[in-house]
């Protein structure tokens, strides 16, 4: 036996072309075995591609069957998972154990890999993320100009189902990779690289006006007074309409020139003429202050 293709906890939907496992005699069932308490009943390193779908979630420790996984797996071979996402509804139906997402697999595979390579015997490399995205929600992220990855990482219920693509390596002796992030509208349609348009370059300055906005108590009403009706707005007169358009454009100028000026000052307080210009007022406030 070498070369397997198998997939782990089947049921009745094995994926063609794999072996399936699973504790239940379903049809297409090739192995019968509870896989939290017995071994996989394959040779080591007999396995070259290893398929999941919606079992790990069901498993309270997982440990085992991964260290079962590095033991019959040849190196470089490929694992396929795919569960509900940790920040979805249906991650949390009755019988589900654990709840899936990005830091359980940052956690062994790049955070500790040392640790956890000594574990499972052997170096899991996480080389993507997978999140199907529901087609509505993408048109309602493009309609609000919302980036898909702010989404995932901020909206609930965004993803429908997170896949991992993993490789094993027995004897890796090569830096820590970082994987890549992609959307799809299902798992078996094109994937879509997905930039990190909503990473923020944290400053003081930033977090400062954060706070100040957030913990404003004229926040509130200002919202609520912004917000004209859309009926109130067709309602208007045409000069007062073309007067709101050109106020509005008026408006996100001074706002890019905002960030601009924002962008300038971030730039000046690392600079070193900033520098020694802060060391030359502490110093010339202790010279005063003697």
């Amino acid at each position: 036996m070498s070369n397997l293709k198998i997939d782990l906890g089947c049921g009745s939907s094995k994926k063609e072309g794999t072996l399936g496992v699973d504790i239940h005699p379903y049809s297409g069932v090739d192995y019968i075995v509870d896989l939290e308490t017995e071994p996989l009943p394959f040779p080591d390193r007999s396995v070259e591609y290893i398929h999941a779908s919606h079992f790990l979630e069901h498993v309270k420790n997982p440990v085992p069957i991964f260290q079962e996984i590095s033991r019959v797996c040849i190196d470089g071979a490929k694992l396929e998972f795919w569960t509900p996402y940790g920040w979805s509804n249906s991650a949390f139906i009755f019988g589900h154990e654990l709840f899936f997402n990005e830091d359980h697999y940052l956690h062994m595979c790049v955070w500790h890999s040392e640790q956890w390579s000594k574990s499972l015997k052997a170096r899991w490399l996480l080389k993507e993320f997978i999140y199907a995205v529901d087609p509505i929600f993408l048109v309602n992220l493009y309609r609000h100009q919302t980036p898909i990855d702010f989404a995932i990482n901020h909206y609930k219920n965004c993803v429908r189902e997170f896949g991992v693509f993993l490789e094993i390596h027995h004897d890796y002796d090569g830096n820590t990779i970082q994987p890549i992030r992609t959307f799809t509208l299902d798992r078996s349609s094109t994937r879509y690289f997905i930039p990190n348009k909503s990473e923020v370059n944290l400053t003081s300055i930033k977090l400062e006006q954060a706070i100040r906005w957030l913990s404003s108590t004229e926040l509130v009403p200002h919202l609520q007074n912004a917000q004209l009706d859309v009926k109130q707005l067709q309602s208007l007169p045409p000069d007062v309409h073309a007067e709101l358009e050109r106020l509005q454009l008026q408006l996100q100028h001074k706002q890019v020139e905002l960030e601009q000026a924002i962008n300038l000052i971030e730039a000046m307080e690392t600079s070193k003429f900033w520098k020694l210009r802060n060391v030359w007022f502490k110093l010339k406030k202790l010279i005063g202050q003697q």
